[in-house]
């Protein structure tokens, strides 16, 4: 099972979507609505799956169609492809998931240099004291994460400081 985003310079999977959504009925439609931090985050996501249409060597099953919008702004839209069948509210979890660990990644790269790491021995316990480290910052709110990591690295107190306030208001660590 895969769901892939259709990119911008992919202009032969991108012309083949637009056709297929342009001849087809919408199968599901969700709405979702959350807020995160101070922004409240919208969205519609249209799911076509009344077809399977070979292209590259694989079946595509679904065309799936976000359409977001952040704090009532200007809508953007993205289309995924996918070899499964779901509704929106499927869709759109699985995309979300992916899209939390590639954040993970992200962070880990470029404010930790996870990539640029030497190590061989002990990597894999290296990577979890990554993942506690931004998860704690996380749980700080802590919006410039690189930017906060510089700022602990020279003073032990700002670090501890960061654990203690987990403590605090989470009750572990």
């Amino acid at each position: 099972m895969f769901i892939a985003p259709v990119k911008g310079n992919q202009k032969s999977l991108s012309l083949l979507v637009h056709e297929v959504e342009a001849s087809s009925e919408v199968d599901f439609h969700h709405f979702d609505s959350i807020k995160q931090s101070n922004d409240v985050i919208e969205r519609h996501v249209f799911v076509y799956s009344n077809f399977i249409v070979p292209w590259n060597g694989v079946f595509i099953s679904s065309i799936i169609r976000i359409d977001k919008s952040v704090n009532v702004g200007k809508w953007t839209t993205q289309y995924y492809i996918s070899n499964d069948t779901g509704n929106g509210e499927y869709f759109l979890k699985k995309i979300l998931q992916e899209w939390s660990v590639e954040t993970m990644h992200f962070y880990k790269d470029c404010a930790l240099y996870e990539d640029k790491c030497k190590v061989h021995k002990g990597a894999f316990a290296l990577s979890i004291l990554r993942s506690i480290v931004i998860n704690i910052l996380h749980l700080n709110q802590i919006k410039n994460i690189a930017g906060k990591i510089v700022d602990a690295s020279y003073s032990l107190a700002e670090a501890l400081s960061l654990v203690s306030m987990v403590k605090l208001k989470y009750g572990f660590i």
